[in-house]
């Protein structure tokens, strides 16, 4: 793992840190392979049952790096380097997940594990993409929210205009996107981009909280059938969505996990869930 994006476990929960200070987390050429190293070390990592995604300093990520605006200016584009969503990206091929889903900036919505953005500041552009795709979003006092794609020519990329009205509603999505004004914390708790704001100092410690209540408390497997039934849910009917939710309850209380769940549950004492 390189310096530049670092991943600490603990305590079942894989804390992910941008850590680029001095540039406020923006990423460069060099933070994109190694933030897919991370995200896959801790998707692969049985002992790592939740994440939080957080930045280093006073950014949580500012976007992409000014030096790789440059070069794709220069460039007109050529240089453009991300694939296709649904091609399977070399980083992720082997483990099997969504070619849609599984690319660097929405790699949070293709690993079954859930994901939690402690959103520390600056929180703009792709960075914006990275919190938006993480599964609950906490924010500290200072973060700021920009979409800063059309002041910089730019549609919205990674499929944050799919996602991002479906958490805050397509008024507030447009007004977000077509704008790119910065989004203060108390807004974004409001307008349900956030679900809690903290004191700076306090954030970090509260998001690896929640993180492990869930690493300890909920079943893996159950988890991340919820995290999938929430994301279909966006597109699918509420029959379609029934449905399979009754498939899957069906397939659950069979489970060993049930079993576990009611007995420690009577019991009193800590469930002993099976892994993903």
């Amino acid at each position: 793992m390189t310096d530049i994006v670092r991943l600490e476990v603990s305590q079942g929960v894989g804390v992910i840190t941008l850590n680029r200070p001095d540039r406020l987390n923006a990423l460069d050429d060099a933070m994109h392979p190694a933030l897919d190293e991370a995200f896959v070390a801790a998707h692969r990592d049985r002992h790592v049952r939740a994440i939080v995604l957080t930045g280093a300093g006073r950014g949580f990520c500012a976007g992409a790096d000014l030096s790789r605006l440059d070069r794709l200016a220069a460039s007109r584009g050529a240089e453009y380097d991300m694939p296709m969503p649904g091609t399977p990206c070399a980083s992720y091929a082997e483990l099997g997940l969504d070619p849609d889903l599984a690319q660097t900036y929405t790699f949070p919505l293709a690993t079954p594990k859930p994901v939690i953005g402690a959103i520390n500041g600056a929180c703009v552009g792709v960075g914006l993409v990275l919190a938006a795709c993480c599964d609950v979003r906490l924010a500290s006092t200072t973060a700021r929210f920009g979409a800063a794609f059309p002041q910089r020519g730019l549609p919205a990329e990674a499929g944050l205009a799919w996602l991002l009205p479906r958490i805050v509603g397509r008024g507030l999505a447009s007004d977000m996107l077509m704008s790119g004004r910065m989004v203060a914390a108390d807004e974004a708790l409001r307008i349900g981009l956030v679900s809690r704001i903290e004191e700076p100092d306090a954030l970090l410690g509260i998001a690896t909280d929640y993180a492990r209540a869930i690493a300890i408390n909920s079943a893996p497997q159950a988890v991340a059938m919820i995290k999938r039934q929430v994301f279909d849910g966006c597109t699918e009917s509420f029959g379609d969505a029934a449905r399979m939710a009754h498939d899957l309850l069906l397939d659950r209380l069979a489970s060993d996990d049930f079993a576990e769940g009611v007995a420690s549950f009577r019991e009193k004492r800590s469930a002993r869930f099976t892994d993903l």
